[in-house]
């Protein structure tokens, strides 16, 4: 049955009084097919009452009550609740397996083992004739029943109160879905929709998605945000991602979320901020696997665990001086195939391809192309490594004839 055969039907308690009519049902969002828990009932024309699952008798052709409503104490709706009238009919929905935000028109509910629950959604055209009392004619124009049905377990609702409770966890729904699978359903609400879907989300998710949103909506975001909460979703983003957001904002809010932001990484974007966007260091990432040359094949083995925790890729590890310089690099296979006692200067590549902190993007781009390269160093003054470049920062800059088809090196020669 459909949510819309039962909203303003007559309720009956078991003395067979007619009380009032249905108004909405009450569901909790904890399951896939989630119980009903109550239904709130019209008894007049200003006053209502919300009557328990456990005093409900039939739930279809007719709604009839176990008990005199005089025995019946009112349920208390708790925050968790979803009313499926005032919640979800006539709203948006995210279909999860769909990735996309659809629009309820009306709701599917069942019988099972004796107790009711909300088993899925009507998102097409039947459940709009259903909703006009015109479903005999659904036939006639070949529109099925079935082909617009998503199942509850495939949908997360964007009530506003629901997602408040989730603020401090993921969606039990959501967080299954790809950061960039997010993003493209972000980029189908409103603004306030979206805002208050950004909300539900855990800091570190919020933060894969903030990076894969429009420029456009990245700012909003950010603008419509108590400042403290986008400072600690920054914090989780990559300095070179949160740079690119920042460096978009107004220069009221840049300075506000600088300030709030933890030290260490504020003062990381302070440092990428300076040059300009379309250069090697308006892009770079300053989180790196990089080690001290003296070290041994087996000590650079026993930092790498430390390391992976801070750095976005660690496909390649660099070697620096005492003073900073860039003096080799070694891939995870060369440490895994050497002589654990070998000192990695006995082994690293010294002919490097790498970019000047100041060097054109198209340039940077085209030799990340040309060498097959999975990331590419970024050095000051000849020999100062101040980041690094990864393939994904400029995949959209590279020319699909110049990339080749090949697999990747990490070196030129």
């Amino acid at each position: 049955m459909y949510l819309s055969d039962l909203i303003k039907k007559s309720v009956t308690d078991s003395t067979g009084k007619k009380i009032g009519k249905l108004k909405d049902i009450i569901i909790s969002p904890d399951s896939s097919d989630p119980n009903i828990k109550a239904i709130t009932v019209n008894i007049s024309n200003k006053n209502k009452i919300t009557i328990p699952c456990t005093n409900i008798n039939d739930l279809g052709k007719k709604i009839t009550l176990k008990s005199a409503l005089k025995d019946i104490s009112n349920y208390e709706i708790e925050k968790s609740d979803i009313k499926l009238a005032e919640d979800v009919l006539d709203h948006q929905v995210v279909d999860v397996e769909d990735k996309k935000v659809k629009r309820v028109n009306d709701i599917i509910i069942s019988s099972i083992h004796g107790h009711y629950h909300a088993i899925g959604i009507d998102n097409g055209f039947y459940g709009i004739l259903k909703r006009f009392r015109l479903a005999g004619i659904a036939k006639r124009f070949g529109i099925n029943p079935d082909d617009n049905i998503i199942a509850w377990e495939n949908i997360d609702t964007l009530n506003t109160d629901y997602c408040d409770l989730k603020l401090k966890m993921p969606l039990k729904k959501i967080e299954k879905i790809h950061p960039a699978d997010i993003a493209e359903i972000m980029e189908q609400l409103s603004f306030n929709e979206s805002l208050n879907f950004f909300h539900c989300l855990d800091h570190e998710t919020a933060a894969d998605v903030l990076k894969n949103v429009s420029p456009e909506r990245q700012v909003s975001l950010l603008e419509g945000m108590n400042g403290q909460h986008a400072a600690e979703i920054l914090d989780k983003m990559n300095p070179d991602h949160a740079a690119d957001v920042i460096g978009d904002s107004s220069k009221e809010k840049a300075l506000e979320l600088l300030d709030l932001m933890e030290p260490q990484e504020s003062e990381d974007i302070k440092k990428l901020l300076k040059y300009p966007k379309n250069t090697a260091g308006g892009i770079m990432t300053t989180e790196y696997a990089y080690v001290n040359h003296n070290l041994t094949s087996r000590e650079v083995m026993e930092s790498l665990q430390e390391i992976a925790k801070h750095v976005e890729t660690i496909y390649y590890i660099y070697i620096t001086s005492k003073n900073g310089d860039l003096l080799g690099v070694v891939s995870l296979r060369d440490i895994l195939l050497a002589v654990p006692d070998k000192k990695i200067t006995d082994f690293m590549h010294t002919i490097l391809i790498k970019a000047d902190i100041l060097e054109d993007l198209d340039e940077v781009a085209h030799k990340i192309a040309k060498y097959s390269l999975l990331a590419i160093p970024v050095v000051e003054d000849e020999t100062k490594l101040k980041g690094i470049i990864t393939v994904d920062d400029v995949v959209d800059i590279i020319s699909p004839d110049l990339w080749k088809k090949k697999s990747p090196k990490i070196f030129g020669n």
